[in-house]
């Protein structure tokens, strides 16, 4: 397995923020916890984490339940006996409960925060890998389906249907019904026909079975992959966790429009020095949604300091509203500008290893984790990768075709290739055609601009529709070309299908299913040994 990198200042649609934390740190880094982020400065960074106090018994007695149930191995129970210790800390990631993990990039995520783990620990730290299922997020839309690239070479979307009644509650308490069995089926058959299968069949039926929570199954397939690397998952939808967290909820509402005034202002600031802000909010909003009949219902707190439901007509006086936080904290989820310091406040956090967006709504954080009173994590990317398989390589290579080339859409991939494939002579008298018009105009310009000046613009003007028309029958032939060109033609539809899919890198549409079912396994250990903490480049794997 060899590997290239590309600058994600090359990939389209990359924020100007993410390119500059990447590649010139300096002109964020009043955005961010900024004392540097190599493995020297992570050691001195865990000393000031372990300063602060934590329920570090109450949290690991909840993982020990939370993780025995998901199948966790002997090198996971380690690792949640070390959060006990008072100079632990932890690395995480976290993403939404994807259907059957969702992504590539899911995955992704979790090995670089157990390969930075690994070279801490060499370094004599003692550190624990962990995964943070956002199992509170209430958009079922959004992680009830995935994607694959199926046996006729076709991008294809698994759903999984949202029952009845489920509308607007936590993912996490959304119960899983018989249909899974069917979409487990289908979601099976679409896949290459080979002798991993029945592994990865077996774990998706263990996991994905009637009657479990979809954040459980999740964490019981996440579980199923990465065991022997001893991740921790962690479920914060637990009840037992929500009470451990109750002491941050209030004070999060205690301090009222303040936390949501520093949100805006940090906006205000990131957007003045030309980046976006990931997340926007109002001065009034309140970082805790409140449950509502099992819903997730967003606050907001008026001039009169009271708590008002959002599309109700209920309110509650401010001493009422955190009186229920501290009676039923259960009643309660953060929004996402609360939610990293809500982890941080259960965990003794040194890093958190984040994806594009997730770096980009830490730089509006800072100020908040100062008010709270936390310590503010090292943020951290994640790997990216693109997976090259021999067969996509090798079409690559026999027409010439640059991984960045595919960015410009499918039709412009063709176009180039046939381009390429011309015979010397087509291509050699359409460019002989264009010099001849080229210097015969030039000519007629030389000799009209001594009669009247004003005739030279008329020439150009002559020239460019020329010109347009030269272009307009080169691309009408190559377009012809294509079209009775079908093998060609099949052959670049499938390479893009699986490289760029839906004009996305391969990693925010491909289950990692694909690859597992055509390469089993051990595919995780070729990734892991690729992965490289702290590397800002998005890396093409060729198997």
């Amino acid at each position: 397995m060899t590997a290239n990198t590309i600058s994600f200042r090359e990939i389209p649609r990359t924020s100007k923020l993410f390119n500059d934390y990447l590649y010139d740190f300096e002109r964020v880094a009043q955005f961010y916890q900024n004392e540097g982020r190599d493995i020297d400065a992570l050691i001195t960074r865990a000393r000031k984490v372990t300063v602060q106090s934590f329920s570090r018994d109450q949290v690991a007695d909840v993982l020990e339940d939370q993780n025995r149930r998901s199948g966790a191995g002997d090198e996971t129970m380690a690792n949640i006996a070390r959060l006990r210790q008072n100079d632990s800390v932890v690395i995480i990631t976290g993403q939404q409960a994807g259907l059957f993990t969702g992504p590539l990039y899911t995955i992704l995520k979790a090995l670089t925060t157990i390969k930075l783990a690994e070279q801490l620990r060499e370094k004599g730290v003692n550190i624990i890998p962990m995964f943070w299922i956002a199992s509170e997020d209430h958009d079922f839309e959004e992680v009830n389906h995935t994607r694959l690239v199926n046996k006729e070479g076709q991008l294809q979307t698994i759903t999984y249907a949202d029952p009845a009644g489920d509308e607007g509650k936590p993912v996490g308490n959304i119960q899983l019904t018989d249909g899974i069995i069917g979409i487990i089926d289908e979601f099976l058959a679409a896949l290459p026909e080979s002798e991993f299968i029945p592994q990865l069949a077996e774990d998706l039926r263990e996991s994905y079975t009637p009657g479990n929570g979809f954040a459980d199954a999740f964490g019981s397939m996440m579980m199923s992959l990465l065991r022997k690397f001893g991740v921790v998952m962690i479920n914060p939808l637990d009840d037992r966790l929500k009470q451990i967290a109750v002491e941050i909820y209030s004070e999060a509402l205690d301090c009222g429009p303040e936390f949501s005034a520093q949100l805006v202002n940090e906006s205000g600031a990131l957007e003045l020095a030309g980046y976006h802000a990931q997340v926007h909010t109002s001065p009034d909003a309140v970082p805790l949604f409140i449950l509502n009949e099992g819903r997730r219902t967003a606050m907001v707190q008026r001039e009169d300091s009271r708590f008002y439901l959002k599309g109700s007509d209920r309110s509650f006086p401010a001493d009422e509203m955190i009186d229920m936080v501290k009676r039923c904290p259960a009643c309660f989820s953060p929004n996402v500008t609360l939610r990293p310091i809500v982890q941080d406040f259960l965990l003794p956090t040194l890093a958190y290893i984040g994806g594009p967006s997730e770096i980009a709504y830490f730089a509006q954080l800072r100020p908040n984790y100062a008010l709270l009173g936390r310590v503010e994590p090292m943020v951290m990317p994640r790997a990216s990768f693109t997976i090259i398989e021999k067969r996509h390589a090798k079409t690559m290579g026999k027409y010439g075709i640059e991984f960045v080339e595919l960015f410009d859409g499918q039709k412009e991939v063709m176009r180039k290739v046939v381009e390429r494939s011309l015979d010397q002579n087509t291509a050699l008298l359409f460019d002989e055609t264009e010099r001849a018009f080229e210097d015969q105009l030039e000519k007629l310009r030389t000799l009209l601009v001594t009669v009247d000046p004003t005739l030279g613009e008329a020439v150009k003007g002559s020239r460019d529709k020329i010109f347009y028309q030269l272009q307009q029958l080169r691309t009408r032939f190559v377009n012809n070309r294509t079209r009775r060109d079908d093998a060609t033609a099949q052959q670049i539809e499938r390479l893009v299908t699986v490289l760029y899919p839906n004009k996305n890198l391969q990693e925010r549409e491909i289950n990692f299913a694909y690859f597992l079912a055509r390469y089993g396994y051990e595919i995780i250990d070729r990734l892991y040994a690729e992965v490289e903490p702290g590397m800002p480049d998005h890396k093409l794997i060729y198997l």
